[in-house]
């Protein structure tokens, strides 16, 4: 499957603002000057779509701009004159680049895949309107929900390592598995000895038993749950905060170890918030998320996306 690479409108910014008339002008690829380019084919085209779209631009590249709305976190894609084929001839064609779109000509793995490409303008401006659009609150919610299941993922498996660990001081090296076996029969007969206040002969056993049952108790509790989150986007509009919440039925891809057997539901149903309803919960998890940087995971709270977004476990 073809995956997008979803650029942040804070990125495009912090790269147009590197990109200076003498870096357009240095550019050697095009035999015309780089200035007179962009002024007949590039921006002329750009300002269009903007205009059409009510949109707006920030430089790419020499030859492109990025198209981005100030209420979305992400690009809404890039518009550009020049030969951008596999292979092409140098032929010069005006270029819409959007998530939407899907080029069956190219490789689903190239970045081609996700562009239009024409010699007429107007045919080009048609494409810009069919598809650069705005991004519904459910394909935000859906951009880093994988990197939110890899994060609770990974509390299961720092559970698997602490649970292999005391497994092997009490019943030794077992093999590779570290699945907890519940139903073991000599683990069995050990936990009613254990229960039963049982004098083991090496008094150390009976304390490496007590933890090994707590961490196997732990990691059936981290594979049975299925952890529902919130997808919170935060931004400001008319001067005060809001809290855009969609409910996903659970932060993980599968129910197996090997096997991926389903994807999360993210919900049709958006609720808006301000600062002043949104539900007590939900306020506090997000005051420990707000502090931490983009990526980071806190069992039982949740994941920060970055730029106001937000997985919060429900």
């Amino acid at each position: 499957m073809a995956r997008y690479k979803y650029t942040l409108v804070s990125e495009a910014l912090t790269i147009g603002g590197t990109i200076t008339e003498n870096t357009i002008n240095n550019e050697d690829w095009c035999m015309c000057p780089a200035g007179t380019y962009m002024e007949e084919y590039v921006t002329p085209f750009a300002k269009r779509v903007c205009k059409e779209l009510r949109v707006r631009m920030i430089l790419r590249d020499s030859r492109s701009y990025w198209i981005y709305r100030d209420d979305c976190p992400y690009t809404l894609g890039w518009v550009g004159y020049g030969d951008y084929r596999d292979g092409g001839d140098g032929t010069l064609m005006y270029v819409v680049q959007a998530r939407t779109i899907v080029n069956g000509k190219y490789n689903p793995y190239s970045s081609q895949y996700f562009m239009k490409m024409s010699t007429n303008v107007g045919v080009a401006l048609r494409n810009a309107r069919t598809f650069i659009r705005m991004m519904s609150p459910q394909e935000l919610a859906g951009i880093h929900l994988k990197n939110a299941s890899d994060a609770v993922d990974r509390v299961i498996e720092g559970a698997k390592a602490e649970f292999s660990e005391i497994r092997n001081k009490v019943i030794g090296e077992v093999g590779y598995s570290s699945q907890p076996n519940k139903g073991s029969t000599l683990l069995n007969e050990l936990r009613h000895l254990m229960n039963s206040n049982h004098e083991f002969i090496d008094a150390s056993f009976n304390d490496n038993l007590t933890t090994f049952f707590a961490k196997q108790d732990e990691l059936i509790r981290l594979h049975n749950r299925t952890v529902p989150m919130w997808f919170i986007r935060v931004y400001d509009r008319m001067e005060q905060q809001v809290f855009d919440v969609i409910a996903v039925d659970k932060a993980k891809y599968s129910s197996s170890e090997y096997i991926t057997v389903s994807r999360p539901e993210i919900s049709n149903d958006v609720s808006h918030y301000t600062a002043d309803n949104l539900p007590e919960e939900i306020m506090q998890k997000l005051s420990v998320l707000n502090i931490l940087q983009a990526g980071d995971y806190v069992d039982d709270v949740g994941f920060s996306a970055g730029e106001g977004m937000f997985y919060v476990m429900q």
